[in-house]
């Protein structure tokens, strides 16, 4: 029997055990190690969820990341990752985030086919400079096809731009023919939601709490709480714009009615319920894992299958 074991070690660090492409389990570090939303910084972390499988020795180990950069690379935990586990042999890759992000909403999905939407907060790295905010993808059982990229440098801003740009088509960023790849140096989406939250005052994994705050907008609240909510509010009805400009342009490539929502910006279950009322004639499904701890069903299929 073929055992591969994905793993993300992106922010909610995740394990997901695959027995002959079945999904058998399926783990999050921070379960084990109480800190939410754990992201490894150290190369000499021990994962306490590979206890579960230390007698097990897979025939792959198929590692994601979003590429991480800074003091520590992904290289270096992967590498201390894989002295804690047997195999025969692993994959790597940190190039195809948003893919993975599709692929695990898509094997979740009842669909033989789908547009999967993804909408990012920390984004799928590109170069250092660049992230990747927005994907659609055509996808089925053999074959994944980029729609559309939103790349943007707003956490960078290296050209130092004194105000926010039109989109604007940058030949040099498609990755296949008749892929639309656009950029901007503006906050979108995910990560505008994220900026919001901090705004709010909320902090790391605070995104919820603003979610929930948006609903008070003009309701008779505490003058402390007002300009909270008022952010709350902003963002959400920008970033639910932002989508349904996306479901517009994903309808525009395909006549494909199944729509997949995933990447870590789906967590909205409110934003998501306006969609699927704004959408009558589209079939909906969210991906039940669309944060990063997804991608470890992700890469093994995309590993696999494609």
């Amino acid at each position: 029997m073929k055992k591969i074991l994905g793993v993300n070690i992106s922010h909610h660090v995740s394990f997901a055990l695959f027995e002959n492409k079945k999904l058998k389990e399926y783990y999050e570090e921070d379960r084990f190690n109480k800190l939410k939303g754990f992201i490894n910084e150290d190369t000499d972390y021990k994962y306490k969820v590979l206890e579960k499988f230390k007698d097990i020795s897979f025939d792959c180990v198929a590692i994601s990341s979003f590429g991480r950069y800074g003091s520590i690379s992904d290289f270096e935990i992967y590498q201390s990752l894989l002295k804690q586990i047997k195999y025969k042999s692993y994959y790597f890759d940190w190039q195809h985030h948003h893919v993975y992000h599709a692929v695990c909403g898509y094997y979740f999905s009842p669909f033989k086919e789908a547009i999967a939407i993804v909408r990012d907060g920390g984004g799928e790295q590109v170069k250092h400079s660049f992230q990747a905010l927005d994907s659609i993808y055509y996808i089925n059982n053999k074959n994944i096809k980029t729609l559309y990229k939103l790349y943007s440098n707003c956490r960078f801003d290296i050209l130092k731009c004194k105000k926010k740009q039109k989109y604007i088509n940058y030949n040099v960023f498609k990755e296949q023919e008749k892929t639309d790849c656009y950029f901007t140096n503006a906050s979108v989406g995910g990560y505008y939601y994220l900026e919001s939250t901090y705004k709010a005052g909320f902090g790391e994994n605070g995104e919820g709490q603003l979610m929930g705050l948006a609903a008070y907008a003009g309701k008779n609240i505490d003058r402390k709480l007002k300009e909270k909510v008022e952010i709350g509010r902003d963002a959400q009805e920008k970033t639910l714009k932002e989508c349904v400009q996306l479901i517009e342009k994903a309808k525009k490539y395909s006549s494909c009615k199944n729509i997949i929502l995933t990447g870590g910006y789906h967590l909205n279950c409110s934003n998501n319920f306006k969609l699927v009322k704004l959408f009558p004639e589209l079939n909906f499904f969210v991906d039940p894992i669309p944060y990063d701890g997804g991608t470890a069903v992700g890469t093994v299929l995309y590993y696999e299958n494609y």
